[in-house]
């Protein structure tokens, strides 16, 4: 509460370390940030409106005791600078409430789901207004019709500085002001993770959007999204890209909700920018991240640009996870503090630079972190493939790493005011207005894929839904994106839907044969200049596997001498039918092969049988005979050995099949070997 009828403020803000032509200067160069706070029994009443005194508190609050515009609260402000300001309005509500506000006789706007917990305590609501300088300005409020409003306090209007849309040696390349009521689909998904869930609704977001911003909620009702997995967190969310499998951040997840892979967004290098508002309360956070698409398992870093927990008003913690990817960051992350600022209850503008080149090193490239302006700190990193955004409010109602659980009023709300990314305009080259960009370029895909792959293959245990299967139209490694190439130098990432995998294609790639499919670009509209196919082509390679194929290629690179463990596959159980398998593209005339492995006994393949591919029946033909590979106590030892197995007789064949019969597995369930040569 306070005493004061009408209070102007000016502050100075600390200096800025400025990312030159990213963020705004207006401030840093000696201007005054202005401010006026108004108590709402000082501004015209009319109607049924009234003043109520707060018990055991001196102030006074003013009620809505009924609806409609002629029940309203008048509020006068005269700016002497400024255009864009943030409205404040302290509030007290018992219950979820909602209110409606007009400025200078525009069009009324709503403001929704306002709850301080009681009538006796008190909260605020800030959005931002567009005010005129240098002239009266009027605001008033009032209730929608049909309901009653919250008691006002007081109302303060403070001048931000929001930083330019248009920044020069950049291009904008995604925009969102979130000026509309539901979420832009050309622009965001509106699920989290949701292939997690039995229970596919729990995984979209519950949020409103007005007044430009997005109010990202979670309600009382609000249920758990994936309880299986992820116990009693509960989250609202929405994102840039979702796919089967997607984030298996525990590792043991199973997909339970088959989904259509969809993808709005997805970038490498740039700058990015928010302007958002964080939730208290212990066992609460949000967050802006980033995410790997996963289109092979090692790409699947995670870049938490923040995670503001509702433990801390005046921290923010920036983590890194590398999880399937080990040339990503991995902890090391830090936490900006700045007592002065609130990050729970006030706007502050986050910036994120992802710099290519920058870096040194294995990590070429560098990460850098922004509040206000102010550097935060930055990261040398490697990570050679884009990412895609999310935007989260979580609650952790079993307590956790944010905090033991404390009940707070609903909604609990991620405010979120716009999100932009920006492409720096490359060196010889100049922008270019929106009407004269053009395609150069778009690049074609190549990929390898064992003759055998297949889609995978999902089953549903939606309700209604159950044992449901959903098989992916592309084979898993399928690239989802292409780089775009435009005339100002600026390159993209771009979505890209390919035509689906056939069984005639499977055929020809068992077989050996090269695929070629076409693909369409559908976030990039249809009459921009420059515009055409792509093509993805697929190779066979010349080994197969039913194990874990990552890293298969270097048992066959002739390298026996490495020490370094080259291949891994957990065996326990041993798979059905485990195999691995070698083309030699003509025919061969084998007589003995060569194991290599660090420590052999413990960690190799014990024993196996051979087949030889058949080309005129396509098919395998099992020699009959098992082999034992007799390593030695000389190889128990870092560097290993690599034995000699002779065969019965010479095999001639354009491919062969070891079929493993049994492994050493004494380590951790594995096998690892180092290298298979076939002997002429």
């Amino acid at each position: 509460m306070s005493w004061r009828s009408v209070t102007n403020v000016l502050r100075v803000p600390v200096s800025l370390v400025l990312l030159a032509g990213l963020v705004p200067a207006t401030l840093a160069h000696g201007a005054t940030e202005w401010s006026q706070q108004v108590e709402a029994e000082s501004g015209s009443k009319t109607g049924t409106v009234k003043e109520e005194v707060v018990v055991g508190n001196s102030g006074k609050t003013v009620s809505f005791i009924d609806n409609g515009e002629a029940n309203s609260l008048t509020v006068r402000v005269t700016p002497p600078q400024g255009t864009t300001f943030d409205m404040s309005i302290r509030y007290r509500s018992g219950e979820i409430r909602n209110l409606m506000f007009s400025v200078n006789q525009q069009a009324p706007q709503h403001i929704s789901s306002l709850n301080s917990g009681g009538w006796g305590t008190f909260t605020t609501e800030i959005l931002p207004v567009k005010l005129t300088a240098g002239q009266e300005n009027t605001i008033k409020f009032f209730a929608p019709t049909g309901q009653n409003g919250p008691g006002l306090d007081y109302i303060t209007f403070r001048e931000s500085s929001p930083s330019p849309i248009e920044k020069p040696g950049y291009r904008l390349i995604f925009q969102e002001e979130f000026e509309g009521n539901s979420l832009d689909e050309q622009k965001w998904v509106d699920k989290y993770l949701s292939s997690w869930t039995k229970t596919p609704q729990r995984a979209q977001p519950t949020y409103v959007m007005e007044n430009g911003l997005m109010k990202l909620q979670i309600m009382a009702n609000t249920q758990p999204w994936a309880p299986e997995f992820d116990g009693q967190t509960v989250v609202s969310g929405f994102t840039t890209g979702n796919r089967n499998g997607l984030h298996n951040w525990n590792g043991n997840n199973v997909v339970r909700n088959p989904l259509e892979t969809e993808l709005t967004h997805i970038n490498k290098y740039g700058y990015y920018e928010i302007r958002a508002m964080g939730q208290p309360g212990s066992s609460r956070h949000v967050a802006w991240w980033l995410l790997g698409f996963e289109d092979t398992p090692i790409e699947s870093a995670e870049v938490d640009i923040f995670e503001i927990l509702g433990l801390n008003a005046h921290q923010v913690p920036v983590a890194f996870h590398r999880w399937g990817d080990p040339d990503a960051p991995q902890g090391n992350g830090f936490t900006y503090t700045n007592n002065n600022k609130d990050f729970h209850n006030e706007f502050h503008t986050y910036g994120f630079n992802w710099v290519e080149g920058a870096g040194s090193g294995n990590q070429p490239d560098k990460m850098e972190f922004y509040v206000d302006g102010v550097k935060t700190g930055e990261r040398n990193v490697n990570i050679s493939y884009p990412l895609i955004q999310l935007f989260s409010l979580y609650e952790k109602r079993a307590g956790g790493w944010t905090g033991p659980w404390v009940s707070k009023p609903y909604p609990n709300t991620f405010r979120i005011d716009y999100v932009r990314v920006y492409k720096p305009i490359p060196q010889g080259h100049v922008a270019l207005p929106p009407e004269q960009l053009a395609i150069t370029n778009i690049a074609n895909v190549t990929m390898s894929v064992p003759p055998s792959s297949t889609p995978k293959s999902y089953t549903s245990a939606v309700v209604g839904q159950e044992g449901q299967t959903f098989t992916e139209p592309n084979l898993p490694g399928t690239k989802s994106y292409t780089d775009v190439t435009y005339n100002d130098g600026v390159v993209t990432q771009e979505f890209v839907r390919w035509d689906p995998i056939t069984a005639q294609d499977l055929e020809k790639l068992a077989r050996g044969e090269s695929v070629i499919k076409n693909g369409v670009l559908p976030n990039i509209p249809s009459n921009t200049q420059g515009l055409s196919t792509p093509t993805l082509t697929i190779k066979p390679t010349s080994w197969d596997t039913n194990l874990n194929p990552n890293k298969l290629d270097l048992l066959f690179d002739g390298d026996t001498t490495s020490t370094s463990s080259a291949w891994t596959a957990v065996m326990n159980p041993l798979p059905v039918n485990a195999f691995i398998s070698y083309h030699f593209g003509s025919q061969k005339t084998i007589s003995s092969m060569l194991f290599s492995a660090n420590y052999g006994n413990g960690q190799g393949i014990r024993s196996f049988t051979l087949s030889s591919w058949d080309a005129q029946t396509s098919s395998w033909i099992d020699q009959g005979v098992e082999y034992t590979i007799p390593w030695t106590s000389v190889g128990d030892r870092e560097a290993g050995e690599t034995v000699r197995v002779n065969l019965q007789q010479p095999l001639t064949s354009s491919a062969i099949k070891i079929n493993i019969k049994s492994v050493n597995t004494k380590w951790e369930n594995k096998i690892v070997m180092r290298e298979i040569t076939f002997v002429e």
